[in-house]
């Protein structure tokens, strides 16, 4: 009986068509905008996602009003475009993307509190956090991340699109291209803050430097004096 079943298995199996997407490929210019939406995308359904899970309340996270943040979409285009070179070596690519990554999220949250006055993130408290920009347990959930997009979700995405008609493709890119650049006007102008947003206030280690969002009205001074007091 059993060896009549493993027949039945392997006649079953057989059957089965095991889908390989090779990602040695090369992107048109077409696909990597659509790529950048589209990991844009899933980073703010992630982040969205997270507030829900926790506070269960809706936030619209991010410095844009749309449904998008582009750090992840440039992040994983630029991880395609940058390590191409060493994609047959999947350990040396997982740190590549750990440290490409590290250095995206770095700069834009010294960009943001730095010109824009405002800070999105903060990792203080984090173990092994660099100023509360960046911290090793985000690295690493960004480096799996970043391999599960090269290796992954760009091939699949890539073969999916192509299955849609090149004018319905370019009419997708124009508008989602002329949606982001207005929003991001918009934005510059009228930034998106709030709370579970721009509402990082790290006063509770000594030493850390302060940066509070405008939206809160609050000096820096203050809350360096309310936390020595609260130090005694």
């Amino acid at each position: 009986p059993s060896s009549a079943a493993s027949d039945v298995y392997k006649r079953q199996f057989a059957n089965k068509t095991i889908v390989h997407r090779d990602y040695h490929r090369n992107y048109t210019l077409m696909t990597y905008i659509l790529l950048f939406f589209i990991f844009a995308f899933i980073g703010w359904i992630w982040e969205v996602g997270i507030h829900i899970v926790e506070d269960g309340v809706f936030v619209n996270r991010g410095t844009m009003f749309g449904p998008w943040l582009p750090i992840y979409g440039f992040g994983g285009v630029c991880g395609i475009i940058l390590l191409k070179r060493f994609i047959d070596h999947h350990v040396a690519t997982f740190f590549l993307v750990v440290g490409l990554c590290s250095v995206v999220e770095y700069a834009t949250s010294w960009y943001l509190e730095t010109f824009k006055h405002m800070k999105y993130w903060d990792y203080t408290g984090y173990f092994c956090n660099i100023n509360g920009r960046i911290c090793l347990e985000g690295a690493l959930i960004f480096g799996f991340a970043g391999c599960a997009g090269i290796y992954i979700m760009a091939p699949f995405f890539d073969d999916l699109l192509k299955k849609i008609p090149f004018k319905a493709r370019f009419a997708a890119c124009v508008i989602l291209v002329v949606l982001f650049c207005c929003d991001a006007v918009y934005s510059k102008a009228n930034p998106n803050q709030g709370k579970g947003i721009t509402d990082y206030a790290a006063y509770n280690l000594p030493f850390h430097r302060v940066v509070v969002s405008e939206e809160l009205g609050v000096r820096s001074e203050e809350l360096l004096l309310l936390h020595s007091d609260i130090l005694g």
